[in-house]
């Protein structure tokens, strides 16, 4: 990805301003460091490789802000991602697709059938990514903390 993009992605998704950290390229948002590495782009012209001239950007990197790495032992502080989506959605979660109280019934799909809710109506007690769903019909558990991907299901009203 090329780093002027990287950038601009950064700042809008986390409305932080991005700065040259060290040999990184990054900023702090909240509790984390998130950071990458910007490296010149290469073409080829003919048999030999060329500096392009344009900035790529790559290792990504997020931290929490009072976490050190360790060189004495086998200690590296963070979590190294594949992409930019993965950085920014590691420090700002996307908003849930269905917010608590909604009424919602399970598709069809292999893992649902596999689970045993295909095809259930329920109603959303705890949103995110992976949420709680109080199934029409049956007792709540609040203790019993099973939890469902929210991917698995489309919203009734």
């Amino acid at each position: 990805m090329l780093h002027e993009k990287a950038v601009k992605r950064v700042e809008k998704a986390l409305g932080v301003k991005v700065e040259k950290m060290g040999h990184r390229w990054g900023c702090v948002y909240g509790d984390h460091v998130v950071s990458w590495i910007s490296s010149p782009g290469w073409k080829r012209e003919g048999d030999r490789l060329v500096d392009n001239g344009v900035l790529d950007a790559s290792n990504w990197h997020v931290r929490r802000i009072d976490d050190q790495s360790d060189p004495m032992t086998d200690y590296f502080a963070g979590s190294w991602l594949d992409n930019l989506t993965q950085l920014i959605n590691y420090v700002k979660p996307p908003e849930p697709k269905f917010p608590a109280g909604s009424l919602v019934q399970a598709k069809d799909n292999k893992r649902a059938q596999r689970r045993g809710y295909a095809g259930k109506v329920g109603t959303v007690m705890v949103a995110g990514q992976f949420m709680r769903v109080h199934w029409a019909g049956e007792k709540w558990y609040p203790n019993f903390y099973q939890t469902f991907p929210e991917r698995d299901f489309t919203r009734i009203s």
